[in-house]
């Protein structure tokens, strides 16, 4: 079994139970991804995706 085959597998498990589910499992994929890359690219990513939840949570609580 691929890497890339469990993780779809499992992310698609998860979002059937809850949409929350399914981002917290692709949030644990990216995890596994940046802690291979240098950490300067890593923190810069998890900027990024911390600002798109910002505005996701924003957008939602209006």
């Amino acid at each position: 079994m691929s890497g890339s085959a469990y993780w779809n597998r499992e992310i698609r498990k998860a979002d059937q139970r809850s949409p929350k589910e399914g981002a917290t499992k692709r949030l644990d994929r990216l995890r596994g991804v940046l802690r291979g890359v240098d950490p300067a690219v890593a923190n810069r990513a998890w900027r990024e995706v911390g600002d798109a939840v910002q505005k996701i949570t924003e957008r939602y609580t209006r």
